[in-house]
This record gives C-alpha cells, structure tokens and sequence, in this order.
C-alpha cells in the first residue's frame, strides 16, 4: 500500500503512513463485512438544507471539499481537493470551480445511467445569483438539486450501505456555534442601550484572592497511561528496540521518543504488524494487556525534537494459548491533566516523578522514579536527579500535582553519577504544532 500524500510504501491494512503521518485509511481495501457496516457517502437532503441555512451557506465551504474528495475517490485520480476549495477565495478562478465540481458529478451521475439530472452552467448561474440576494441563505434551492443527484449516484454504487440521517458531533458544534452567534446579534438589537456597570477595582480584589479548585491528583490514573513499548526490527541481525510511551487519546493515540523505533535515514524498520504495546495492573504495574501499534515517524520533526507516535490498531493474539491479550476496539486510559493542572511552570528544586520500564528493573514492570528538577540547560531541556536509565525514554514525568512536565529521553553522566534529561512540555507542543501544520501542506 502506498500512501498517496508522500508516495512511500506502508504495510497492508495500515490506517497512518509510517513514513509522513497522513491518514491512508480511505485508500485501504474493506472485507465486505466492513463495507456493509460504514455509512453510505450519500447525504441526506433535510440534514444538508438545515446545515446550509444555519450556517448562512457557510456550510458549502466543507460540502465542495468533500464532494472533491469523493470524486477523487471515485475517479481514482490525483486531484487536489484542499486547493481547489482554498481556489473559491480568488475571483473569478472560483466560479471556474463551482461549475467543474457540478460538471463532474453530473457525469458520474449519467455515466451510470441516471438521467434525472441537472444543467452545470445554469446551476452555475442560479447559485451565484442566490447569493447575491441572500448570502447563502436560499441556496440550498440550487445546491440540493445536484446533491439530490448526487445521493441517487451513491445508492447505485452503494446499495447495502445505509445512509447516516443522524448529525455528528461536529455539526452540532457547528449548528451551536451559529445559533449562539444569532442569539448574541438578536439580543443586541433589542437591548442596543443597554448599560453595564462593573466595580473592576472590587472585581480585580476577588479574582486575586479566589484559589482555583484542583482535582487530586490520582496515581492510578497515571500508571494506567504509562505503557511498555518493544518493536521488532526487520533488519537481519537486529532484535528491535523499546522503551516507554504514553497514550494521549482514548482511541490509543502513544507518545514516545523517536528514537525507540527502529529506522534508518529512509525507513522505518518495523514490520507490517508494528509495534508491541503492553498497558500496565494499575496496582501492581505487571503487564496485564498487550497490543500491536502502528509507528509513525514524521520526517525531519521528530528527529529535531526525537518525539513520535505510535497508534494501537489491533490486539496481540498469543499463538501458544490462541487467547488475545485485550480487547480492541476499546477505550484506552489516556492521559489528562488539564483538570488538576493551572500553572504548569516547573522551578528549580521541585520534585519530579518518571513513570518508565527501565532495563535495571528488568523492563517488564512499570518502574516510578523520584528526584528534583537539577537545572535548566536551555534548549528546552530540564535536568533532573531523578532516576532515568535505558528503557525510561519516551515516558513520562509529571511534578508533585501530577501534572506532565515533559517525556524523559537521556541520561546525562558525569564522574560520580548519572543525571537525567526530560524534553519539556513545551517542546511537545512545539512539535504537536509542527505535526499540524505539516500534515496540512
């Protein structure tokens, strides 16, 4: 399989590119079982008409750039949908748009023998006239012809795929969204001279002597996001690496340092089944599920910062006793501090805590180191006494509150002892950002 945003070869059944991180799971191959289960593409028409108009029409925005993504998907062609709807903000190039879009669907629709259609140029034309009167408003009276269209496409194409009349979660926060924004506009036309005034001297006393109410801070928790990482090499000679992670989302999002995983400048040394993955006994830190995870190394990021993902995409199944380890499709025990965390501004000489599987404790059980934040050496790096030796890196380090100071990663000796290295929290962030921006060139 190869992924069509950098081109490089991936495992079959992949759903991430190892290699650049883009998501192939719209280019894999589905049993039939799989495809009577996923939702047809077909869109119904009260959902579309009720998107359109609390949306002012905005909501065409995200339906051009879908229906490009299907034609692509459909023509099994290299168009580029996002450029296209980014080319409906330069004049004149976006009308150019809008009727190629209209055109295409209309052929797909009579290529199939579907002769109920529409006229791509009028079409053209009622949609721009539509908006000159009501800014998107009626436009569903020229939109919903061709979506109709459309939708008689996909129930030939996919006749046992039931069509999804629910909304998501993402449409509701954006049908929310608008409804408060009419709301606000609503209320300041019937109360435009209204007065407010605010004692900001007794205001400002108050905030300062209110302390914001923290969760405790729960071990548990932690330990059970701390996972053991070992991945197999496919270079002759080679056994393969580990070391620690930390599940960041409850689909089984891990983060880890990049150097765990075996790779060269080119490749990613890691078969198709990828990573294993062990979740912790919150009680006892014994390995107690095991998983198999996909590695994803982005290029360039993660070997400036040394920080990639792993995402868990099936149960490891023991072939001596025929038992699977786990269960999957499941809820992970993700990692969450925002709800103890206010200032996560970590100073010198505070305590520091590595949750890891360190090789001295025999890299099966999850270890908890303490010690002290020892310096500051720039560059975004902390120092600290806390133990950290091979098998520690890429897991993670939280303060006295529990809150995550970073991922430890290196150990740093001298004549006399070891010190550790922790990448900070902000160097995360840093890198989560590169990742973002990166996967949406």
């Amino acid at each position: 399989m190869f992924c069509n945003k950098c081109g490089k070869k991936n495992p079959e059944n992949s759903n991430f590119c190892q290699h650049c991180g883009a998501d192939i799971s719209l280019i894999q191959p589905a049993s039939q079982n799989e495809k009577k289960s996923q939702p047809s593409n077909a869109y119904p028409i009260k959902k579309f008409t009720i998107m359109l108009v609390v949306t002012y029409g905005i909501y065409f925005l995200y339906w051009f750039e879908r229906n490009w993504q299907l034609i692509k998907q459909e023509r099994q062609s290299n168009i580029s949908p996002f450029w296209r709807t980014v080319g409906l903000f330069i004049p004149f190039l976006n009308f150019y748009l809008i009727y190629q879009q209209f055109k295409e669907i209309k052929n797909l629709a009579e290529e199939n023998e579907i002769k109920d259609t529409y006229s791509p140029g009028l079409s053209l034309v009622g949609y721009i006239v539509v908006n000159l009167f009501s800014f998107g408003f009626l436009s569903p009276f020229v939109l919903n012809r061709i979506q109709t269209t459309f939708n008689n496409y996909w129930k030939i194409k996919e006749p046992n795929k039931a069509i999804k009349t629910s909304f998501s979660w993402k449409e509701v926060l954006a049908l929310i969204f608008f409804v408060g924004i009419y709301l606000l506009i609503f209320i300041g036309l019937m109360y435009p001279d209204k007065e407010y005034d605010y004692d900001y001297t007794k205001t400002t006393e108050t905030v300062s002597e209110v302390q914001p109410t923290l969760a405790p801070y729960n071990q548990d928790e932690i330990v059970s996001s701390v996972v053991n990482i070992f991945c197999p090499s496919t270079v002759e000679g080679e056994k393969g690496t580990g070391g620690s992670g930390t599940i960041f989302t409850k689909e089984g999002g891990i983060l880890t340092n990049s150097h765990i995983i075996p790779q060269d400048e080119e490749f990613i040394n890691v078969d198709e089944q990828g990573c294993l993955v062990i979740l912790p006994n919150p009680n006892t830190g014994q390995p107690e599920e095991m998983y198999w995870a996909t590695p994803i190394v982005l290029p360039e990021i993660s070997d400036t910062y040394d920080l990639a993902y792993l995402y868990i995409h099936e149960v490891y199944l023991d072939e001596e006793t025929q038992e699977y380890r786990g269960t999957y499709p499941r809820t992970f025990p993700a990692f969450d501090d925002s709800n103890r965390c206010v200032d996560e501004n970590i100073k010198l000489g505070e305590k520091v805590t590595i949750f890891g599987y360190p090789s001295l404790s025999g890299g099966l059980s999850l270890t908890i180191t303490d010690g002290l934040v020892s310096s500051f050496p720039g560059y975004g790096l902390i120092v600290t006494s806390a133990k950290i030796s091979e098998g520690n890196s890429g897991g993670l380090a939280v303060d006295e509150n529990g809150c995550m100071i970073g991922v430890p990663s290196m150990i740093s000796y001298d004549e006399t002892e070891s010190l550790g290295v922790i990448i900070s929290s902000d160097l995360i962030l840093e890198f989560s950002d590169e990742v973002s921006t990166y996967l949406e060139e």
